[in-house]
This record gives structure tokens, sequence and C-alpha cells, in this order.
């Protein structure tokens, strides 16, 4: 096992990973001394972890499960509101612990559930994808979704532990570990810069990576968003520029799990990759970005896997509705007729306005982008990297 604590603000969120841990992992639950489990899964993980987790805590404490079908569709208000009613129907208390097994979303409805009981119970993240191993469980935000955007609705919430099954990521479909990849994609091309010659040789649009190479993969995101976490726990200040590709990433990422594609609702990571592209696009238009560092986007997003296209099946003006509606607005003010977004100026460089690292952009432009994005799909005609 490999321990690799870090702060969110003053509290210390204990870290463990390593091959086949899911055993260990009960032990270290179990050492919380909970009166009850309460453990949040989605369908698909209940049948690959989800259950033999809640099984193992059983045996030694009441132990509940409670399962949702998978996608962002279900990371809703109703599905929580069921989830409540049932953990109190189940008795929990205070001292009770609630532990998400599965990806980012079963792991920010769990999140959000034990911020709400009693004010605030403990839990615990057991992730099973890349994308949640070194994005959402590394974090105290706990959201869920609405007609209107992703991650309008919740609070903040530290865990108590993380426990990374190596193994199980391993396991994980190609399109989720490159989903997971895109996301350490975006902390260095935002923050560490001196990754990029490793990423460079790491990454491979196979996505065969081994339980060494993933573990890499989580230590590379931990080195940016523990330091970041560290000093900026609710992500309102400097931690606003891990939301990189996330402004057109997130209402991408709404359209896609609602309307049918081909290959199913793009993953968090896709999403977030093309809206990274859409980002540098939108950067270089206003003069801040050159064409150097919009080509190292679309390199290192190619080998990581992602067709650096827009479906045709996407609707552009549905994406710009859910772009209105982004969760950084706020922060500060903006005119209706411009989108608030974390740009670069260079590699590594954020656009800092007023100490916000958020950029007034005119909605033209970023409607310019997407629709170069839509373009970009209908001409790529199979040409994007093996197995997108």
């Amino acid at each position: 096992m490999l321990k690799s604590d870090f702060h969110l603000g003053d509290r210390l969120v204990r870290t463990v990973r390593g091959p086949n841990l899911l055993d260990d992992a009960v032990g270290l639950l179990l050492d919380l001394d909970a009166d009850r489990y309460v453990v949040v899964t989605d369908d698909t993980v209940r049948r690959i972890v989800g259950a033999r987790l809640a099984e193992a805590l059983h045996r030694q404490a009441p132990t509940l499960l409670l399962s949702q079908p998978p996608g962002e569709e279900h990371k809703t208000l109703s599905t929580l509101a069921r989830h409540v009613d049932a953990a109190l129907a189940f008795g929990v208390t205070r001292r009770s612990v609630v532990v998400a097994a599965g990806g980012g979303v079963p792991g920010n409805v769990a999140g959000l559930l034990a911020g709400l009981l009693f004010r605030g119970i403990r839990f615990a993240h057991v992730p099973t994808t890349v994308i949640a191993a070194c994005d959402s469980v590394l974090s105290a935000k706990q959201a869920v979704n609405t007609t209107y955007a992703k991650n309008t609705v919740g609070l903040h919430h530290v865990p108590e532990m993380i426990l990374i099954d190596l193994t199980v990521l391993a396991g994980s479909g190609r399109r989720d570990l490159r989903s997971g990849i895109c996301e350490t994609v975006k902390n260095a091309l935002v923050l560490a810069p001196r990754q990029v010659p490793e990423l460079r040789g790491l990454l491979r649009p196979a996505s065969d990576y081994d339980e060494d190479e993933l573990s890499r993969v989580f230590e590379l995101s931990l080195e940016v968003k523990g330091r970041l976490l560290a000093e900026d726990p609710h992500e309102r200040q400097v931690g606003v520029l891990l939301e990189y590709g996330h402004t057109v990433g997130h209402a991408l990422e709404l359209v896609g799990a609602t309307q049918t594609r081909p290959d199913g609702p793009l993953r968090h990571g896709e999403a977030v990759a093309l809206g990274m592209l859409a980002a540098a696009s939108v950067a270089r238009r206003l003069g801040l970005l050159d064409d150097d560092t919009v080509a190292l986007h679309e390199e290192l997003v190619a080998r990581a896997g992602v067709c650096p296209c827009l479906s045709a099946g996407i609707d552009p003006g549905t994406v710009l509705h859910h772009v209105e509606f982004d969760n950084k607005r706020g922060y500060r003010h903006h005119d209706r007729d411009v989108v608030p977004m974390v740009l670069l100026e260079g590699l590594g460089r954020p656009a800092n306005h007023e100490g916000r690292f958020l950029t007034s952009v005119p909605r033209a432009v970023v409607r310019e982008a997407v629709h170069d994005l839509l373009r970009r799909g209908k001409e790529c005609r199979g040409r994007c990297p093996a197995g997108a």
C-alpha cells in the first residue's frame, strides 16, 4: 500500500492506494468505528465492487447499500432525496459513515448525502474510475445537477479518506481510462507545464496502462490538486483554475448525456478535453494564446486518445444555453452577453483579471469555438486516434 495524505485547507485527508486493495479497504473503513455504514454506488459498479464492499462491511457492522442507474442524468435532487429517505429509515446517526463506491456521479451524490445528513457526517471514497481518483474525489465540492447546468446545487464537505484499488482502475473500460487521463492533461497545461514532457512519454491512445502507470497518473494529479487545495479548499480563488475546459465541457457533457450518440454519452474527461480545445480556440481568437500552445492542446488530447472534434449529434444552441448557466457565474460581475472562462496566456500561464483568473468572453466568440469543433467533427472522417 502507498500512502499520499494531503490537506484540504486545515483538514488532512488520508489517501491509500495499491493493487487489490478492496480487502484492506474494508479494514480501513472499519477503523472509522461507525455504528452504521451506507454504501452509495450505481447499478454497474454494484455488480463489480459495490455489493462486495457492502457485504464485507455488513459482517462487522449494519450496512445499507444504495444504488442508482449509471450516468449524469441520475445525478439529481430526486436521486439524492430517495437516498436521504432510505438512509434515515435505516437508522443513520451522527456516528455513521457514508462510503462512495464508483465514479464521479455516485461519489458526488454520496458526498452531498453525507454533507446534508445531520448537517454533516463522515464519508469516504472508494473510486473505481481514473477520472474519479484523479479529479472528483480530490475535492471538497459535492453537488448534483439541475436541468440548467451541472453541479449547481451542492456544498463543501471533506472526505475522511480515499481508498484506491489500482487493479480496479486498470480494469476500467478504455473510454473511462482516457477520460481520467484528460484531467491530468488539464492540470499540466494550466498549472504544471513541467509535467508535459513526462505526459508525452506516458500517454498513448490505446490507453493500455498498467497499475504502476496509473499510480503515477494519480501522483501527477495529486501533485497539482493537493498544492491548490491546501491553499484554497473551496476552489473559489486560485482553485478556480481547476475549472479550465469545464465551461464548454460541462455543457457538452449535459447535452451528450441527453442525446443519442453512436458511442454513448460523453464521459466527463472527454467533455473537458473538448472544452479545453474550445478554451484554447477562444484564447487564440482573443489574441491571448499562440498557435504553438493551441497545437500542444491538440497533441496531448490526441495522445490521450480523445477525438479532438465534436460529434455532429450535438446541438450547438443547446450547448450555448447550458454555458449561460455555468457554475462560475457570480465570482465577478459579467454582463449577460459575456461568459466567464478560465483562459491561458501561455503554457502554465493562466489569464488573471483582478485576481479572479476569469476572463469575460463575448458569447459570440464562444459560439464560434463550438461551431469550430462541430466543423472539425464533420471533417474528421475517421482520422481520430485509434479507438477514440
